[in-house]
């Protein structure tokens, strides 16, 4: 290991990985990884479910096959990676000091910094939930880490509070293993994860989604033996008289995710109170000059696709900066949230080294039908989009031409205008309507398109914005499929658990059939992604395959 190097990444997971490439493309010639794992892939190593890579791989992978393929990128160049090595601190010089148990307290110095922490759970602790502490409450990721590395169930009948993504594919899962779900309940009169996610993880099993209710007491000894839920006004308070209690063994908490930023307080870094993460300008750099932030750390995103292309941008632009041995000024415009609209990222562009175009992410702050997004500097509007919805859980992007920024006088403003804003979210996402049309939503990408399919019409389908949107229509009428993830037990790995996946989709009612085939079936390592475990489930001729290397 050098003393010194020109881009030093924090983090090995999907935005370390994607960050050290792109410095590296852009001309960086020691660039290292520092992973406080043993293994690369960060999350995504427990996210076994399907749904990544659809924007920036063109087809749709699991979280290790997503990682993976950026671990052997990386692998084909010289790019240095340290694993085991937890970072203590960032000097004001840029020197990130950190520990490995072998060898021990270092300290090294890179011409500039990125940081790609992620992020983590809100735990327990923030939410007040009265009542006894007893063992059977975890957080979703938690729950995913034990089930899908370690192996181990983590209860038999289950209350999720949250609608986060993370708790909707839970939910899921714990099904698939044989566990009851009882009900997803959220604070929030709309969900906080993406619709398609309600569609194939809780509409697909028949697991209830209450909004606007909470848990308000937990009861129990030794295990969680009842939770209390109740209904909550217009001012998130529960309403007295809506109590209803429920025996179960577990809680899992999926109530939002908070950026890991510990690092870069402590190092001084300018904090977004709406992000919890950096402020940062148009290429990711922090306040710091020559340290840049990326992908969760700086904003929790929906999709890894996004994470990865974030984290590009600011290896390249941290090996920019490594090269010119300094940044540059410039004219900074503030950016700025506006009716609607709860927080903008970048909250700084320097007009003179903007691109053409400058990419700028937000999130609503609720729901809304047909929609249009208005940036204005002043009275001047600069841009204006069109959205046919829009809602808290679902990242938004827009982007501004630099011949728009050049317009600006002042701080720029991104708003949500022309709209109508609905009470909450629904809770059945198909319904039949009385000329027998069937609408229901898209699960073939996040976009989650709202379609018609009119069976008196050869099962035509309108609504969809592509071709794969068409195909789903059809089939989910006619013969509805899904592609299934789960794990068996791997010895001689590092890790007790493989994930695996359906060679294709298979259809609804064949679900659980396949999943015997996973019952008390064990491999040895070594094993590459992609080998065939259980041939011909149910006589499908769809077979469970790997999709990790171990």
């Amino acid at each position: 290991m050098k003393d010194k190097y020109d881009v030093i990444i924090i983090g090995g997971g999907p935005a370390g990985l994607a960050a050290a490439l792109g410095a590296r493309e852009k001309g960086a010639k020691d660039v290292l990884i520092l992973e406080r794992n043993n293994y690369l892939g960060g999350i995504l190593n427990q996210c076994i479910h399907n749904g990544f890579g659809l924007h920036h791989f063109k087809e749709e992978l699991t979280g290790p096959e997503y990682a993976a393929r950026f671990i052997a990128d990386v692998k084909k160049t010289d790019i240095e990676v340290f694993c085991g090595a937890m970072v203590l601190d960032i000097g004001a010089d840029r020197t990130v000091r950190f520990i490995n148990k072998e060898t021990g307290y270092q300290a090294i110095q890179g011409k500039a910094v990125v940081l790609a922490m992620g992020c983590r759970e809100r735990p327990r602790g923030v939410l007040g939930i009265p009542g006894a502490r007893p063992a059977g409450v975890f957080t979703a990721g938690a729950a995913q880490l034990y089930m899908n590395i370690e192996g181990h169930q983590v209860g038999k009948r289950v209350v999720i509070l949250g609608s986060g993504d993370i708790g909707l594919i839970m939910a899921r899962r714990l099904t698939l293993e044989g566990a009851k779900v009882l009900g997803v309940f959220e604070l929030l009169p709309y969900s906080s994860g993406l619709t398609r996610n309600i569609v194939q993880c809780l509409e697909d099993y028949d697991i209830p989604l209450s909004l606007s209710h909470t848990v308000t007491e937990i009861r129990g000894d030794k295990r969680v033996e009842q939770v209390v839920i109740n209904a909550v006004d217009e001012k998130r308070l529960p309403i007295p008289g809506t109590e209803q209690v429920i025996d179960c063994d577990t809680l899992l908490l999926s109530v939002g995710l908070i950026p890991e930023n510990e690092l870069s307080r402590h190092a001084g870094v300018e904090i977004d109170a709406r992000t919890s993460g950096p402020v940062v300008y148009e290429n990711m750099e922090t306040s710091i000059p020559g340290v840049f932030a990326c992908g969760n750390v700086a904003h929790v995103h929906d999709l890894v696709d996004f994470v990865s292309a974030e984290a590009i941008k600011a290896g390249k632009a941290a090996a920019v900066y490594a090269a010119a041995a300094g940044g540059s000024g410039g004219t900074t415009i503030a950016m700025k949230n506006g009716e609607g609209v709860g927080y903008v990222v970048p909250q700084k562009i320097r007009t003179e080294n903007a691109e053409k175009v400058t990419e700028v992410f937000f999130r609503a702050t609720g729901i809304y039908k047909e929609s249009v997004i208005e940036v204005k500097s002043g009275n001047e509007v600069l841009a204006s989009f069109k959205r046919e919805h829009l809602a808290p859980g679902e990242m938004e992007k827009i982007i501004l031409l630099k011949d728009a920024l050049g317009k600006a006088k002042g701080e720029i403003t991104v708003s949500v205008v022309s709209s109508t804003r609905q009470a909450g979210g629904a809770s059945k996402f198909k319904t039949v309507r009385p000329d027998g049309v069937v609408e229901l939503i898209c699960i073939v990408c996040p976009k989650g398109c709202h379609l018609q399919v009119d069976p008196n019409k050869g099962f035509t389908v309108t609504g969809h914005t592509c071709a794969r949107g068409e195909d789903y229509g059809k089939q989910e009428i006619e013969h509805p499929t899904r592609m299934i993830t789960s794990t068996v037990c791997v010895g001689g790995a590092e890790i007790p658990r493989m994930p695996v996946k359906t060679s294709r989709p298979i259809p609804k009612d064949k679900i659980f059939q396949a999943m015997t085939a996973l019952d008390n079936l064990d491999v040895n390592a070594p094993f590459k992604a992609g080998t065939v475990v259980a041939p011909d489930l149910c006589g499908t001729g769809v077979d469970f395959i790997s999709t990790r290397t171990l």
